[in-house]
């Protein structure tokens, strides 16, 4: 685990690198809502983010869940329009339960009528891409890290390297009930998987909307100097950290 300071410089040297490398790692959007009301806010930081997201991507499909029955149980195979022909996934749980859900327990609510996938306590979500590999991914998601754990979102690309990015940073109850969109768009490298998981074992969260696209399919992207930008808006809230698998 990386001290704070290491954090800090590591950040800063990647800003720095913008410049020089355009478009060298993922170009991420995101946005998140504090008590929403079960709603997503029109005109909020997360549809916002969203949009801007849509924005990079041409003729993509939203995964509302709502074809799936209530309390249907992952693994699910899911299916979106690609550049050319279907991309195809897998979503399945590692370490707990995930579950299509019309219901409202405990926070998480649907983005979009009137279904949701509910992880459970402990639940990572892994959606596999292996024989469709994807160059961006979004999603919405509702009522995280209210019990003061991390959302971290890992992607796996081709070669099995491995991007880890920690999205929201033990948050603690003003988290209750949230929502945020996430999500990424990268034109030189191709992925196979993405994790989602929250670091508290007694945290659940919703999932809803999710939009996933090809090379083909990206049309527009920030210049450098826009990513700059970004970077420095998103500081001390985004931590990225780069691997090489086992």
């Amino acid at each position: 685990m990386f001290k704070r300071s290491s954090r800090s410089l590591l950040f800063s040297a990647a800003l720095l690198g913008c410049s020089g490398a355009a478009l060298a790692a993922p170009v991420t959007y995101y946005g998140v809502d504090t008590n929403p009301g079960g709603v997503v806010p029109v005109g909020g930081n997360a549809v916002t983010a969203r949009t801007n997201f849509l924005n990079g991507l041409t003729s993509v499909g939203n995964e509302s869940f709502s074809a799936f029955a209530n309390g249907q149980s992952s693994p699910l195979t899911l299916s979106f329009p690609g550049s050319s022909g279907n991309l195809s996934a897998t979503l399945s749980s590692i370490g707990g339960t995930v579950i299509a859900t019309n219901s409202n327990p405990v926070g998480q609510f649907s983005t979009s009528p009137s279904m949701h996938l509910d992880a459970g306590f402990g639940s990572t979500l892994s959606i596999n891409f292996l024989l469709n590999p994807i160059s961006a991914f979004g999603f919405y998601g509702t009522d995280i890290s209210d019990s003061g754990g991390d959302l971290v979102v890992s992607l796996t690309d081709t070669l099995n390297n491995v991007t880890t990015f920690n999205i929201i940073q033990n948050a603690g109850g003003i988290n209750d009930g949230n929502v945020l969109f996430w999500g990424f768009i990268d034109t030189g490298v191709t992925y196979s998987n993405v994790s989602i998981r929250n670091t508290s074992s007694s945290d659940r969260f919703g999932f809803d909307d999710m939009v996933i696209g090809d090379r083909g399919q990206i049309n527009n992207v920030p210049e450098p100097g826009a990513l700059l930008l970004f970077g420095t808006a998103l500081a001390g809230m985004l931590f990225r950290q780069r691997r090489k698998a086992a």
